[in-house]
């Protein structure tokens, strides 16, 4: 990518002159509704509008072709629920306290765009696709209608954790169908096709070379379609900003980082962003200029004449030019919450991207797209002017997590199968983005993380004998990594090598700054196996003294108390089961 050309005056002139002319409404009055469409784990490059593989995304082509495209929009974070948490906050992820999948819920102080549209009547309703955007994680706030996927009554390897696009825009469709016609509209739909594992239909498959992620990226665009042919059926594209964009990208093995989450290289942070509006406004245009996706909450509020609050992080993009000089900010927590590396931060311009870890990174993303070039030496003299940008966002006022609802346990289990490890978790602190770390910074363990993840799908499937020497190899190379440490331990208990498997747990624990039932919940079982009667209530106890664990454990608590003549004792959880039920 070359650096971003200055505009001319001409240019200028005309942007100006037409934000002049526009606004949040008609000519008529009649106030616009608003349509999100998210696509989780989808590439920039996987679009033919960006460059891809032509005729691949004929339907987000049509969009981008009477649309404004963003070349330069960046994600948050390359993690789900916390990304799409900023699109609906116009908050960064420090800021609204969602900083992964499952362990965190967005508080109910947050201000949702659902919720500032709802205040003004319109009708409001979200359709999305993986258990990972459940109500349960706060992000349903405001909404009148939240459809997702059905619940589960148990968690096994081969059981879905996500609907298909077909599924999702049938959902929409009807909801479109049935809407107040009187009445403007916020929709937002969510599409989870290119997230992993890659099944896509064979036709799609076939239309896509073979290559499986690009099928489902097919598939997933064919389903858009379909929704945009309901909304032109309906006399809707010239009432409605449509908003179309990715919650983060997919590795795909670039940078030795196959799947997302953990590293923050461009591959995963950049994502389409593709504005469509009902009057063609500066149609075809592409924008080089850095965007982020915390930049939606704000643009869709001044479409629909809805107030912009002055303390979110996002700017409005609607009917102007972006800020040329501006930096947007990025971070993953993941690898620190999960695996027991260094938390990474970021800020991103037009000059390049620093990226804060325990190893410093600088690249100049213009002219090293590929950021194949670390130059953090060579620009040691702008790095202050990146971390000061860091600092101020960082300084700004947050939400809190205390007292939100924690997700129940097969929830949880349910996202770490989506590949979220840690996703059970409850951390007592956090690192503050500048803060210094003396871990192995994310980037320099990817081949480390592949081969977790990998013996995280054999013991999945049942394949402890074959996770187990792999989780072994992590653990020498990442020694702190709390994670490997208790899938080891699981895979122990499987082979009936309990005492081994304590051994692991108890160094999970040690290793893990966070509130996890999980692993004391298992010495417990591995106690009770031995028949050590004794320390077996004693790790039942310590886990639910962390908050409710699973029944099971409930129930063979109570009983081993009944068993040993401690009655008295089991009352309280006695209580507790049925508190729960």
């Amino acid at each position: 990518m070359k650096p971003p050309r200055r505009r001319s005056l001409r240019s200028a002139l005309s942007l100006l002159l037409s934000l002049l002319a526009g606004g949040c409404a008609q000519e008529d009055g009649t106030q616009l509704s608003g349509l999100l469409i998210t696509l989780d784990t989808t590439n920039v490059d996987a679009l033919s509008c960006y460059g891809g593989r032509p005729k691949l995304t004929r339907h987000l082509d049509r969009i981008a072709r009477r649309g404004v495209l963003y070349e330069s929009a960046r994600t948050v974070t390359p993690i789900t629920a916390p990304a799409h948490a900023s699109m609906l906050t116009g908050l960064i992820p420090l800021r609204h306290s969602v900083r992964m999948n499952a362990s965190m819920v967005l508080p109910s102080e947050a201000e949702t765009l659902a919720e500032r549209a709802r205040k003004r009547g319109m009708q409001t309703a979200a359709v999305v696709a993986a258990v990972v955007l459940q109500d349960e994680f706060g992000l349903a706030q405001g909404f009148d209608v939240y459809m997702q996927p059905e619940a589960r009554a148990s968690v096994d390897a081969d059981s879905p954790v996500s609907r298909p696009g077909s599924e999702v825009a049938d959902d929409a469709i009807a909801w479109l169908r049935a809407r107040d016609p009187e009445r403007p509209f916020f929709l937002w739909v969510h599409f989870f096709d290119a997230h992993g594992p890659y099944r896509p239909p064979k036709p799609f498959k076939e239309f896509a070379g073979g290559d499986a992620y690009l099928g489902e990226v097919a598939f997933m665009d064919y389903q858009v379609g379909r929704l945009f042919e309901v909304m032109k059926e309906e006399a809707l594209l010239d009432k409605t900003l449509i908003v179309v964009a990715a919650d983060h990208g997919e590795g795909l093995g670039r940078h030795g980082e196959k799947t997302h989450g953990v590293a923050v290289y461009d591959t995963t942070l950049r994502v389409p962003l593709i504005l469509r509006y009902p009057d063609g406004w500066n149609a075809g245009a592409r924008i080089r200029e850095p965007v982020s996706v915390v930049d939606i909450f704000p643009t869709l509020c001044e479409a629909m004449g809805l107030p912009v609050p002055r303390d979110v992080d996002g700017v409005s993009l609607f009917r102007r030019p972006p800020v040329t000089d501006r930096g947007v900010y990025f971070e993953s927590y993941f690898g620190h919450i999960s695996f027991g590396r260094s938390h990474i931060v970021g800020w991103a311009d037009a000059r390049g991207k620093y990226v804060h870890t325990s190893v410093p990174e600088f690249y100049d993303i213009f002219r090293d797209p590929g950021e194949t070039i670390d130059l953090v030496a060579e620009r040691s003299a702008e790095l202050g002017a990146y971390r000061g940008a860091i600092s101020e966002i960082a300084g700004r006022s947050r939400l809190s997590q205390g007292g939100e609802t924690s997700p129940d346990e097969l929830l949880k289990k349910q996202v770490e199968q989506l590949g979220y490890a840690g996703a059970g978790t409850e951390f007592f602190r956090l690192p503050e983005p500048l803060d210094s770390s003396d871990r192995d910074s994310p980037h320099a363990n990817l081949q480390a993380h592949n081969d977790f993840v990998r013996a995280r799908t054999l013991a999945g499937r049942g394949h402890t004998s074959q996770a187990i020497p792999i989780l072994e190899s992590v653990i020498e190379r990442e020694p702190r990594n709390h994670t490997a440490h208790y899938l080891l331990g699981e895979c122990l208990m499987s082979e009936r090598r309990f005492s081994a498997a304590i051994e692991l747990m108890e160094r999970a624990v040690a290793l893990c700054e966070a509130k996890w039932v999980a692993p004391f919940a298992n010495i417990a079982l591995c106690y009770d196996r031995l028949g050590r009667t004794d320390q077996a209530i004693d790790y039942y106890r310590r886990a639910l003294s962390l908050g409710t664990g699973p029944e099971p454990a409930i129930r063979r608590l109570i009983e081993l108390l009944q068993q040993n003549g401690r009655a008295g004792e089991a009352e309280e959880y006695v209580e507790m089961l049925d508190a729960g039920s």
